[in-house]
């Protein structure tokens, strides 16, 4: 993690989905830029959602083009994973606040907000760099921080997948889709696939089978090269899902690639987090 005193000077601010949830940090956040002179940049909907009135925030269309130190994502991992994508190129940092289930990748929970995110606005925190995937398909191109999956479809029978690495077929095989994921990802759709759970710092892609109807798969862990997934099944599109969102159809007959980005995102994180901490908390020994 590289770390370093910054002078934060402008931040994003975006939302869980359900408003009400985050309104009352969200106010606490603002509150807070203001006082520490900090400009803080909402997009429209968001300053709509959450009923913001004039001088709270600096309101923009969206935040495609904007400049910013990082950007807040109050909610769960899915928020998180939408403010990388909400910025060109994903290369704004993002910094997680748990308002969801898990938050994995999220760099504090709520009630630390007035302690810790002050430490942050004062320029105490550093950045992680994550794996991006860069899947082509059809001739366009695509990224992702956490994941690829290619899913049979909705309501449908298993389907026929074939895999190759660096361009050599290895198997097919019946069964749900596959999922190649990042590092960041390993704990996510690839944990329950009984994928290996990889440190954030790995620079490495994860290929896993969703129920298998086969005893030779095994999930694999690749330093780099590309993954092609084939769709060998008879008359049945699959789905191809980037970080939970469906973004195309991969027909029968086709195919798409999966490698790593030479781009990196950059999570934002505070002193004193600890990978194995988090694992162990959010995933061995959860409160209950």
């Amino acid at each position: 993690m590289k770390r370093g005193r910054r002078l934060v000077k402008r931040i994003a601010v975006i939302t869980h989905r359900r408003s009400e949830v985050t309104n009352s940090a969200l106010r606490e956040i603002l509150a807070m830029c203001r006082e520490l002179d900090i400009e803080a940049v909402i997009p429209r909907q968001e300053a709509e959602k959450s009923s913001l009135s004039a001088g709270e925030a600096t309101v923009v269309p969206d935040l495609l083009r904007e400049q910013v130190d990082f950007c807040v994502a109050l909610g769960g991992d899915g928020t998180i994973l939408r403010a990388f994508s909400r910025f060109q190129d994903m290369e704004t940092p993002v910094l997680g606040i748990n308002f969801g289930r898990i938050g994995f990748l999220s760099g504090m929970a709520p009630e630390e907000i007035g302690e810790r995110l002050r430490e942050v606005l004062r320029g105490n925190y550093g950045f992680m760099d994550l794996t991006l995937l860069r899947l082509v398909h059809g001739g366009t191109c695509d990224m992702a921080v956490n994941d690829v999956v290619v899913h049979k479809p909705e309501g449908g029978t298993s389907i026929r997948i074939g895999y190759a690495i660096g361009g050599l077929k290895m198997d097919s095989f019946s069964c749900d889709g596959m999922v190649i994921s990042t590092a960041a990802g390993s704990t996510a759709y690839n944990l329950s696939n009984g994928g290996p759970v990889a440190s954030l710092d790995l620079d490495v892609l994860i290929v896993s089978a969703i129920a298998p109807h086969t005893l030779r798969f095994r999930p694999l862990v690749l330093g780099g090269g590309d993954v092609e997934i084939f769709n060998q099944a008879l008359g049945s599109s699959a789905s191809i899902c980037v970080d939970g969102r469906v973004c195309a159809q991969l027909p029968p007959g086709e195919s798409l690639t999966v490698s790593i980005s030479d781009r990196k995102a950059k999570l934002v994180r505070v002193p004193g987090t600890d990978f194995y901490r988090v694992l162990r908390d959010k995933f061995i020994h959860p409160p209950t």
